[in-house]
């Protein structure tokens, strides 16, 4: 891939990289606030030295976007996420009602917000909040009312955010454009899958991510539209160490992408590990990447991130894929589909254009790994881990869509593009002609029958979680149970 930076290439973080440092460090400042005020200030003081010794020193050069093309990256930005369903600006997908609810009961309760299970104890809610957080704020000071259009501007931001920084790794106008337009709608061949299990083509803006009812890796409009509080840090992340390949300023800032990553969505942060495992320069960074300023001051926040994280992990559901078939030909079968039409073409296709380098390949690894293990209701680990790879293989796609020279594989390639388009743009068009409907403002366990018809009770393990004294969950301010001031009785 042509954008990664060459060998000898001196690059400092600048302006553009500290502002999406910074937008994945917020929340977790707020986050802080969760524990007793002599621990939470703590945990505070310690981010923001190590955030200031993390992101001060860097480049004071132009970010390497003029004006005109961070006002239309601006713009797109807005449209993208305003259709997606954010903000209810236009038809939300079912899983805002989830979305909704964990933020309303940010603004209303206390933090962390705690329920009563139907065995009277208490439950504490344990689920990626963070991207909520600085949303909730705004909703206590102004009511819930200003929390939906805050965290419409708020998704906004990250995704102008990732378009700029993503937009930059490209030289030309032409490839720039490619990159935005590739982003906004790149998707596997879902339409392919989901119009040979129906036998028929879908309606405008049906769903068709699931064509295989048990995995999916969604599209780049699902994300948006379903779950940008796992694409967000995920893409951010991405990009921040595609910039900064092997260079030095990767290492001073991976220690807050540690911290700040895992706590916005755990399984993000895992499709991300092996490209920060592979992306920095061990033997020449090892000392800036453990070095007192940079490391030590984020340890004590990212072991508070992992004991609250971890409370009942293991109660979630999880286990070897293969277990779901009645052969091991059966699996194999789905394997070798699912792979193929989800992104194995579209890798072979590459194979033929370009260089297959480091992350390219990591990229196509973890996708085939993914699928073998489940964890989560949905098998969530499939569709969160796989958002990193899956960016990185729609950034490899822009060199040769882009390329003068003419070529069958490049005709393959782009068939293959529009294809995947074409089924990801079922996302926006359900957004467009859906029914626009406002938030419900009932608490998160109230929600949860709403949505999950089959949900065992109101308490899903993937939401909830039993407060424990293990590590720095003994400083968290757990406060008596159900201080939502209203919760409907079990149905």
């Amino acid at each position: 891939m042509t954008f990664l930076p060459t060998a000898g290439t001196r690059r400092e973080l600048d302006g553009l990289d500290r502002a999406i440092s910074l937008y994945l460090l917020l929340p977790v400042f707020l986050f802080c606030l969760w524990f007793t005020t002599p621990f939470a200030i703590t945990l505070l003081v310690l981010s923001s030295c190590g955030a200031y010794w993390a992101l001060s020193g860097g480049s004071k050069a132009s970010i390497g976007i003029p004006w005109p093309w961070l006002v239309a990256i601006c713009a797109i930005s807005l449209a993208w996420t305003a259709i997606s369903g954010v903000g209810h600006y236009f038809y939300a997908n079912t899983d805002w009602i989830i979305r909704d609810a964990t933020l309303h009961d940010l603004v209303i309760s206390a933090w962390p917000p705690t329920y009563i299970d139907t065995d009277g104890s208490t439950l504490i809610l344990r689920a990626p909040t963070v991207y909520y957080l600085p949303s909730a704020v705004i909703g206590k000071m102004l009511g819930p009312g200003a929390a939906n259009t805050s965290i419409f501007l708020w998704t906004t931001l990250g995704v102008a955010l990732f378009l700029s920084s993503a937009c930059r790794l490209f030289e030309t106008r032409t490839q720039r454009i490619a990159c935005i337009l590739i982003l906004l709608l790149f998707g596997g061949l879902d339409l392919v899958g989901y119009t040979w299990r129906a036998g028929r083509l879908p309606a405008p803006g049906e769903m068709i991510e699931w064509w295989l009812q048990i995995i999916q890796y969604p599209s780049n409009t699902y994300l948006l539209a379903w779950v940008p509080n796992h694409a967000l840090p995920a893409w951010l992340g991405i990009s921040l160490i595609l910039r900064h390949w092997r260079l030095p300023s990767l290492a001073k800032v991976t220690p807050l992408l540690a911290a700040a990553i895992p706590l916005w969505s755990p399984l993000a942060a895992m499709g991300l590990f092996p490209f920060f495992l592979f992306g920095l320069a061990w033997r020449r960074d090892f000392k800036t990447l453990f070095s007192p300023r940079t490391c030590l001051p984020f340890f004590l926040p990212l072991l508070a991130i992992a004991s609250y994280s971890g409370m009942d992990a293991g109660t979630i559901k999880h286990g070897w894929l293969i277990r779901a078939f009645d052969s091991n030909a059966a699996f194999l079968r789905f394997y070798v589909v699912f792979c193929l039409l989800e992104f194995g073409i579209l890798a072979l296709l590459l194979s033929r254009l370009i260089r297959f380098d480091l992350p390219l390949r990591i990229a196509v690894a973890v996708l085939c790994l993914l699928p073998i293990y489940v964890y989560g209701p949905y098998n969530d680990l499939a569709m969160r881990g796989c958002i990193p790879a899956l960016t990185i293989l729609a950034l490899a796609c822009v060199t040769p869509i882009t390329d003068q020279k003419r070529s069958l594989w490049q005709t393959l390639l782009l068939i293959v593009l529009a294809i995947g388009m074409l089924g990801a743009l079922q996302e926006p068009i359900r957004g467009l002609i859906g029914p626009r409907w406002p938030t419900l403002g009932k608490s998160l366990p109230d929600s949860v029958p709403i949505e999950y018809d089959r949900a065992r009770g109101r308490f899903p393990t993937h939401y909830f979680a039993h407060p424990d004294q293990h590590g720095t969950n003994r400083f968290l301010r757990v406060l008596p149970p159900g201080n939502l001031p209203h919760q409907e009785s079990t149905p």
